[in-house]
């Protein structure tokens, strides 16, 4: 039985598309979803000489706007046990430890949809975390419109 269903957020369509499918998951088997953004900083290269550094604040407020929406979703889908978090560090590395520290039954995770050699070239957080046990990815929206032949268009709110 699935108790707990960890889904990582970073705002985009293919997270949305993941917490939709895991808020069904999470109804079918009463379960938690635990809904997880981790940010980044980075320095950035501004001319010679300079670097930028991207802001912890403004980065942590941005993730708690992400979970905001991502929790909103979810409830609108009728899931009552939620949890969130926003950290920071390498997504990757902070996904997988969230994983086995809140020992989750399964990851539900929106898949980049950077193509094989894309991917390979530049790696993905969704490809980084898929040696986790029961990894499952969201398949990205034009691959589902592709195969099915049924155009679902765009949520818009997220």
């Amino acid at each position: 039985m699935i108790e707990k269903i960890l889904v990582p957020v970073d705002g985009s369509e293919q997270s949305y598309k993941a917490i939709q499918f895991a808020a069904d998951l999470a109804k079918q088997n009463d379960a938690t979803i635990y809904l997880l953004h981790v940010f980044k900083l980075s320095v950035i290269p501004e001319g010679l000489g300079g670097y930028i550094m991207t802001d912890r604040v403004e980065l942590q407020a941005l993730g708690n706007k992400i979970i905001a929406l991502a929790e909103d979703e979810a409830k609108k889908k009728g899931v009552t046990h939620i949890e969130t978090t926003v950290i920071e560090g390498d997504p990757s590395e902070r996904i997988i430890n969230y994983a086995k520290d809140h020992d989750v039954d399964i990851i539900v995770i929106g898949s980049r949809g950077l193509g094989t050699f894309k991917g390979l070239l530049m790696g993905s957080v969704s490809n980084k975390v898929s040696p986790s046990p029961l990894v499952l990815h969201v398949p990205r929206l034009n691959a589902l419109e592709n195969a099915s032949g049924v155009q679902t268009g765009s949520p818009g709110r997220f």
